[in-house]
């Protein structure tokens, strides 16, 4: 027989719907939030993706076992919800669109200064 194993991986939650999403999401996809960083629940330490893979590099915060969900009247214990940033080579809090819709403004702008 398989023995039940326990998910060790952490899990990451929008802070905004508390809704579980992807470890590499940007934006929710139930509630259309951007995410900035990563704040761990037990602790509130806040940072990137990346020191999150295994856990909370502060307090080693990673995933809630059985017993560490239920309170002593049996009832399942809630926890704040972390929010999720996916790391790319700059940390950037604007969107793609927001530089395209500059870049092409500035384009329009530019035409019109020289034409006349």
């Amino acid at each position: 027989m398989k023995k039940n194993v326990k998910n060790t991986m952490p899990k990451f939650f929008c802070e905004n719907c508390g809704k579980e999403v992807k470890r590499n999401t940007r934006v929710c996809p139930h509630c259309g939030r951007f995410f900035a960083s990563v704040r761990c629940p037990e602790c509130n330490y806040l940072g990137s993706t990346e020191e999150f893979i295994n856990g909370c590099p502060e307090c080693g915060y990673a995933f809630t076992s059985d017993s560490d969900k239920t309170k002593k009247n049996g009832k399942k214990k809630r926890r704040e919800p972390v929010t999720v940033y996916k790391s790319n080579r700059y940390d950037d809090p604007l969107p793609w669109w927001v530089y395209s819709l500059v870049m092409g403004l500035a384009l329009v702008l530019a035409v019109c200064f020289f034409k006349l």
